[in-house]
């Protein structure tokens, strides 16, 4: 009997321990539209850069180009985009921040404004397209990413800016 007694205690505490672990009430609140746009802008770079984490100063620059981009979706370039760093022992490190331009623009570098990609649910998986010029700088030989980040904005509108900092190293001549 006393067997019994605390087989049934034991699994009496199991059972309210299983209790403590389910969830109670409401579901978890959904993810934003913006908040899963930066996820996925940030897990398509992060693949193709080989970068681990949204890099809080890079996404802080980021964000600040995003206030370039006015109400019909034009980027103002600044002169703040891009800092071309100093050569030092080879080396120089640059670092590029701006809002992701619209799918297959190819922002030139003597180019004053350039349409930015506002991002919808229908739109979403066109993002790669957006890439190229990133993926062409982590294909250059002699190019180490040492920070990125990705940020977004919502003005009724979705678009989202990425900043990177990365060393290049000149060829000897």
């Amino acid at each position: 009997m006393k067997m019994l007694k605390k087989m049934a205690a034991l699994l009496l505490a199991g059972v309210m321990a299983l209790a403590l672990l389910t969830a109670c009430g409401d579901e978890a609140p959904s993810k934003s539209f913006a908040q899963q746009t930066e996820e996925t802008v940030f897990s398509f770079y992060s693949k193709a850069l080989g970068v681990e984490k949204n890099d809080a100063d890079m996404k802080k620059l980021a964000e600040k180009t995003l206030g370039y981009i006015d109400e019909d979706g034009v980027v103002t370039i600044h002169e703040d985009m891009v800092d071309s760093g100093k050569l030092v022992n080879g080396k120089i490190t640059i670092t590029v921040a701006m809002p992701l331009p619209a799918p297959n623009t190819q922002v030139s570098p003597n180019a004053k404004t350039y349409k930015a990609f506002e991002i919808t649910p229908e739109n979403l998986s066109q993002i790669q397209n957006a890439m190229g010029s990133v993926e062409a700088v982590k294909k250059l030989d002699g190019v180490t990413i040492n920070k990125f980040g990705v940020a977004k904005t919502i003005n009724n509108k979705t678009y989202v800016a990425y900043a990177m900092e990365y060393t290049y190293i000149i060829p000897a001549q």
